[in-house]
């Protein structure tokens, strides 16, 4: 593989800075040309832009989105495939975290990691960062993971690279969360839910103008929830809240600041075990192996401030701060090998940990409209900061021993006591992590001829890492640079269709630790994509195609020997086809439909081969039933398996229909019910090891919701 030098790098660098320069000389409201005549230039829609927010319209589809960019922009100008799930999709899906809105689309997996929450998988590879307006932060499900998105737009995904404005972006690619701002109408609106299993979650959401002239606007949203599982001893209880205030400090300028406080308390499993030569053991979806004193503490808090100025010239200066902690206590009783088919035994150890988490990121950048050979383009230049502060503690104890399958009693295990900081050989790790990382980047969209357009950018980062083992008195460091960079065309067809291409690399600093305290060396990887996208009836129906070719390597993945800790894979190579449908093609009628197609070489990737989902409502817009409103869909996936420490794990591909149906009572009062699993398919939805990790999927559930605003 050929490497970047620092002469490559400062010759592109060089190059990409004088072409911002001459850009930056040619930017005005209007360019004149060399005969006298003016160049309209294209205005630049900023993210406050009504425009560019899902909530309240009622559509399944937008033509905008900000992942993989700075600022709004028409996803057919993306070389690269984007997806958007909108706010009343994430509605009518009753889906309140990312896993559950991982199920709507295909070309994202969700692999459960306690019947809560659990791993995303696009493309083959396990996501391990997520975006909250752009921002990174670690998705890790042992931590927990995203925030629920009642306090959120819309989830947009950027398949593929995004290693120019994402320098902790994914190979594979970016989930970024929008998240809802407050409006120009006071007002307030909440709901109350209530399903099987004792599952029972209520939300509060008001916000508006402060002022008569709108200047000052706030908004506030709170949730709590509590439910139970189909899986015995398991219950969940979590609550939370959002605040923002925006202040129009002039006409062109705004300020936004607030923060988003979690907590969460989990008893849960870490999955079943297989037998120890990777066969399905016949479990009753209701077993739990894990003890009663199984317990996952989680405390989350972040605070942000973001300001944007608007030039008269059209360009967008913005800013943004965000800072994020996450507190985390477990202590699982796990299984630690498969099952014995002769005799049904296997063995257990508790795993304990506490984890400490601080991160802060900012950023600042210019993205401005200028004139190119007669023709309207845009560039976009910045700068941004990550830094992290992770400490951890952790112990094992191995007193449970061995226990049998066919009697196993969760109450009969008892709770050892476990101390910190954990003292011995092996995997008894406690460690404290700093990381930093700066980069620069530069990125322009340049229309060269009517209808054709080129991409291209390069971020420039520096990364380093300490990682001290306080347990051993170790020091490990890891320091690299790197020139990322990016390049795409894309040719209107018709008014209605773009095709394109692109090749983009990545450079992702990762936070996960091996088994002998160090951390791993950032993943690097590159794509090559070729693709199709449309807008039809007048964007009320969107449509993407793509074809990619995926190579990354030094990737996370579990330690099969060590709990808790990862191996940096090889390189891996990953090809595949989606393609995506979503919106509005007849008045009354929703929909989204999509199918990927993924070949891997990673062999303990759950990511099935062939993945499709579907849904579609129907809202009588007259007649005796004018107001109510059906919706049906599907999941549907081909068999997937995972190794083991070379134990292949097969899993069975499998349908799951689920259903909802809905009605305005009055203009302001909606009331809906959910179902999911109509058919009460027994399946399996995730294997990982022998020890641990399969898990079925849910039961037929229902769940009645009631919502009113005011």
């Amino acid at each position: 593989m050929v490497r970047s030098t620092p002469e490559h790098r400062a010759v592109f660098v060089s190059f990409l800075l004088a072409g911002v320069a001459y850009a930056a000389l040619s930017t005005s409201a209007v360019a004149q040309q060399a005969g006298g005549s003016t160049i309209v230039l294209d205005p630049i829609t900023v993210e406050g832009d009504p425009g560019v927010v899902t909530e309240d319209t009622g559509s399944y589809t937008t033509d905008r989105a900000t992942v993989g960019y700075k600022q709004p922009v028409d996803v057919r100008d993306v070389p690269q495939s984007v997806t958007v799930v909108t706010r009343q999709r994430l509605d009518d899906a009753n889906a309140n975290s990312l896993e559950e809105a991982g199920y709507l689309i295909p070309n994202v997996t969700t692999a459960t990691g306690n019947m809560y929450d659990g791993s995303l998988y696009s493309r083959g590879h396990e996501v391990f960062t997520y975006n909250v307006d752009g921002a990174p932060r670690p998705f890790l499900s042992l931590y927990g993971t995203a925030p629920d998105l009642v306090f959120f737009d819309r989830l947009e995904v950027l398949s593929g690279p995004s290693g120019v404005f994402q320098g902790s972006g994914e190979p594979v690619g970016t989930l970024n969360l929008v998240r809802k701002r407050p409006g120009n109408r006071l007002g307030a609106q909440g709901a109350l839910q209530a399903g099987s299993y004792d599952a029972y979650r209520g939300e509060a959401d008001i916000g508006g103008p402060l002022n008569e002239s709108k200047t000052i606007r706030a908004r506030g949203i709170a949730y709590a929830q509590t439910r139970e599982s189909f899986v015995d001893v398991q219950e969940q209880d979590k609550g939370g809240g959002y605040g923002t205030l925006e202040l129009d400090v002039t006409e062109d300028t705004t300020f936004s600041f607030g923060g988003i406080a979690e907590t969460q308390d989990t008893v849960s499993m870490s999955g079943l075990p297989t037998y120890t030569d990777g066969g399905l053991v016949d479990f009753d979806r209701s077993t739990y192996i894990g003890a009663d004193w199984n317990t996952r503490k989680i405390d989350t808090a972040e605070g942000f401030v973001e300001g944007e100025h608007t030039f008269g010239y059209g360009g967008v200066l913005k800013i943004a701060g965000r800072t994020y902690s996450r507190d985390v206590e477990i202590k699982n009783a796990l299984g630690s090998t498969g099952v014995d088919r002769t005799t049904g035994d296997f063995d257990m150890f508790t795993f304990a940990r506490e984890y400490d988490e601080l991160t802060s990121y900012f950023d600042a950048n210019l993205t401005s409209p200028f004139s190119f050979m007669g023709r309207s383009s845009e560039f976009t230049i910045g700068a941004d900061v990550r830094q992290a502060q992770q400490d951890m503690k952790q112990n094992f104890d191995f007193s449970l021993g061995t226990q049998n399958i066919y009697t196993f009693d969760p109450s009969a295990l008892a709770e050892p006591t476990v101390t910190y900081p954990g003292v011995g050989p092996g995997f008894r790790l406690n460690t404290e992590t700093e990381s930093t990382e700066i980069g620069g980047y530069a990125y322009s969209r340049l229309q060269i001829w009517d209808g054709l357009n080129l991409s291209f950018g390069a971020r420039a980062a520096t990364y380093d890492s300490e990682t001290e083992d306080t347990g051993r008195g170790t020091t490990t460091e890891v320091d690299a640079d790197r020139l990322v960079p990016m390049v795409g065309l894309s040719y209107d067809v018709t008014e209605q269709a773009t095709v394109y291409t692109s090749y983009s690399e990545i450079f992702q600093p990762q936070s996960e630790q091996a088994s002998d305290g160090s951390q791993l060396d950032p993943v690097i990887g590159r794509q090559v994509e070729v693709g199709a996208k449309g807008s039809f009836l007048n964007g009320r129906l969107n449509a993407q195609v793509a074809v990619f070719w995926l190579e990354d390597e030094n990737r996370a993945e579990d330690d099969p020997n060590n709990t808790g800790f990862y191996v940096a894979s090889g390189e891996a190579e990953t090809k595949g086809f989606e393609t995506y449908l979503s919106g509005s093609p007849y008045p009354g009628i929703d929909l989204t439909a999509g199918y990927a197609y993924v070949e891997t070489d990673l062999t303990t990737d759950p990511t099935p081969e062939h993945s499709l989902a579907a849904f579609a409502k129907y809202t009588f817009l007259d007649g005796p039933l004018q107001d109510a409103y059906l919706g049906a869909g599907m999941q549907a996936v081909s068999g997937f398996s995972s190794d083991s420490s070379g134990t292949t794990i097969d899993a069975a591909g499998y349908t799951v229909f689920n259903a909802m149906a809905g009605y305005m009572i009055t203009e302001n009062v909606d009331a809906r019910v959910f179902v999911h699993n109509v058919l009460d398919r027994t399946y399996i939805d995730r294997v990982n090891t022998t020890a641990r990790g399969t898990f079925y999927g849910a039961p037929l559930t229902a769940t009645f919701r009631i919502s009113a605003r005011f």
